[in-house]
């Protein structure tokens, strides 16, 4: 279902393309010059135009692409910003970029420029691919753009296969400065070039160390939103956006923005995006020095004037062309607390006007291209892929086009839906029972056997879904969706989900500490790092060894009251260093939790007066 995608070149001559030999992350398409457009123009090479377009076709045999780019070098392309003579650039029949935005205003016709264009991965098929380039034309479609090109190269990135088989170990553990106490740790893990970035959600610090040792590298005393490409680790905390060398936490750049809290930003080429999870705006910096590209800021005209509004915008999403994001804006008629009378009754307040709904803006400008209103409150923030947006609207999936918002399809899947993953044409749905989509068109393809752990929150791999459920690791067979192995116990009450990253596993128990997995066999009794659940049993083997040394003691001596004084004080040690043991599997509001309670407040005091008791008696006995 997931696939894992590996790298197979075949490059091959279609049409005016003489594509030569590539490596596994660069496919060369063409190095000799090009020349589109309808007229004759003695300064290109050649002077005859070739045509108006020129295609190249290539073959990725499952491929998982990280990171892609389109690089040319051209000439006499028409400057940008400009309506017409756009020369596009498309990838398997979608547009991928436009020449005309990537040339200064005052170059020169003879000027040559060097052109990247960012690329979707998703964008990519496995199997045949195609890259055409067109030559724009006027207004009046009465002539076309005459320019040259040459050296057309993809540049590919791929993704990190995971290798990582059960059964699991402890590779290496590593002390965070923070604790979870009770609660599922929400930590923001973030894994690329063999660097492991740690963020605490609700804790200040951010941390990097070795993914494969665990050493520490550096850290921050601040929390972030983590993103990350070439090197670069881009951290957003508050209203600041640091750019940061992943490997030593040096600061490149650092840009502030007055009163606004940024949301996890998105990477897309060169330009970062950011949205405010509790405002209204939309901004594009460019990621090389944190320069302003634009901002957007979000408005609803519809609600009555007076009153005050509430915004939320959902982290971004971009597939090159298109932004979007999910917004939420409530509006309240009060703007000042009501003076209530105590003699009258209460008046009811109104409740506030909701509206949900996705809006696309373009990536390029942050201009508005469309709104797709009315969405259910509850949606879950949408999902791109190709030239369609993905959302939930109560059990409903609706597929909408990027390019114009309107529904494309929509299929109903039960009472609620959310999706998990889009991929290789295929969309993976939760919804109580895990259903797969086609995701052109969103006809049911299958039911999933995973019913028995949460989807949502699961890494799954071609053979292995890798999940975690409450203190312990789950590993279940992708395709059967039966149990294929259990971790131990792990010290805590709860731990993180999981990440995976090559042949490494990593998570976060509720005792601050931060596990690493790899594959083999854990200990019988305790393994490097991980307490497992033998632990558990070491306070009632304590209390059963006890019981078995008093019915001895007690057999063998005439003074019981000495005995059984002695006995209940070391008992109440024993209970108290039993309680040390449990404390990090235990909760106030607990089942163990409450015994833990009522042991230290009720049991151990009266054993301890008990034993203070009959030891007095006894000791008073053995003088008589």
């Amino acid at each position: 279902m997931k696939k894992l995608l590996c790298i197979t070149l075949f490059l091959f001559t279609f049409l005016f393309a003489s594509v030569s030999a590539a490596s596994a992350t660069e496919i060369i398409f063409d190095i000799e010059h090009h020349h589109l457009g309808d007229g004759f123009k003695e300064d290109l090479t050649p002077a005859e135009p070739d045509g108006l377009s020129y295609t190249a076709t290539f073959t990725l045999d499952s491929m998982d692409i990280r990171d892609a780019e389109l690089t040319l070098t051209v000439k006499s392309v028409v400057p940008g910003p400009t309506d017409e003579f756009l020369d596009k650039v498309y990838l398997n029949g979608l547009e991928i970029g436009i020449l005309n935005d990537y040339i200064p205003e005052n170059t020169s016709d003879s000027e040559v420029v060097n052109i990247t264009i960012p690329v979707h991965p998703a964008f990519f098929n496995p199997g045949n691919n195609n890259i055409r380039i067109s030559s724009g034309n006027s207004t009046e479609g009465s002539n076309y753009d005459d320019f040259e090109f040459y050296d057309l190269t993809l540049h590919l990135s791929e993704a990190d296969p995971i290798t990582l088989n059960p059964p699991l170990k402890v590779a290496w553990t590593y002390r965070l400065p923070w604790k979870y106490v009770c609660e599922k740790p929400i930590v923001e893990t973030l894994v690329k070039d063999g660097i492991l970035l740690l963020s605490g959600e609700y804790e200040e610090g951010l941390i990097a160390v070795d993914a494969e040792t665990g050493e520490p590298l550096w850290d921050k005393e601040w929390s972030a939103r983590l993103v990350y490409k070439d090197g670069v680790l881009f951290a957003v905390h508050s209203s600041n956006i640091d750019a940061l060398d992943a490997k030593t936490g040096e600061l490149f750049w650092s840009k502030e923005y007055s009163d606004v809290w940024w949301s996890t930003p998105v990477i897309f080429g060169d330009i970062l995006f950011f949205s405010t999870p509790e405002d209204r705006y939309v901004t594009a910096i460019y990621a090389e020095n944190g320069t302003l590209k634009w901002r957007y800021e979000f408005n609803i005209t519809s609600f009555e004037t007076g009153g005050s509004t509430y915004y939320r915008m959902s982290n971004p999403l971009v597939n090159g062309n298109i932004l979007v994001s999910r917004y939420y804006a409530s509006h309240s008629i009060y703007t000042e607390p009501i003076a209530i009378d105590p003699a009258e009754p209460e008046p009811e307040i109104e409740e506030p006007v909701v509206e949900v709904g996705l809006v696309a803006l373009d990536a390029k400008t942050g201009k508005e291209i469309w709104r797709y209103p009315n969405l259910g409150t509850y949606s879950y923030d949408p999902f791109i892929y190709k030239d369609l947006i993905y959302i939930e609207d109560e059990g409903t999936i609706l597929a909408l086009s990027a390019e114009s918002g309107k529904i494309v399809w929509k299929t109903n899947v039960g009472e609620w839906a959310d999706i998990v993953e889009v991929k290789d044409g295929e969309m993976l749905v939760n919804s109580g029972n895990s259903v797969l989509l086609n995701a052109s068109n969103g006809d049911i393809l299958k039911e999933l056997p995973y019913s028995q752990f949460p989807v949502s929150s699961s890494v799954i791999t071609e053979k292995y879904v890798y999940s975690t459920d409450g203190y312990k690791i789950n590993i279940f067979d992708s395709i059967a969706g039966e149990p294929v192995w259990s971790s131990s116990r792990i010290k805590g009450t709860a731990v993180s989900d999981t990440t995976l990253y090559k042949d490494k596993l990593y998570l976060v128990s509720t005792e601050g500490v931060l596990y690493a997995f790899e594959h083999g066999k854990e200990g019988l009794l305790f393994t490097r790092g991980l307490e497992n659940s033998a632990t558990l049993y070491l306070p009632p083997i304590a209390l059963a060894v006890m019981l078995l040394l008093l019915a001895v003691l007690l057999r063998k001596s005439d003074n019981r009251s000495l005995v059984l004084g002695s006995w209940l004080i070391v008992l109440a040690g024993v209970l108290l260093l039993s309680l040390k043991v449990l404390d990090p599997y235990t909760c106030a509001w607990s089942l163990l939790g409450f015994l833990a309670i009522l042991v230290f407040f009720f049991f151990v005091p009266l054993a301890l007066l008990a034993g203070i008791a009959f030891l007095v008696s006894g000791i008073r006995k053995r003088k008589r």
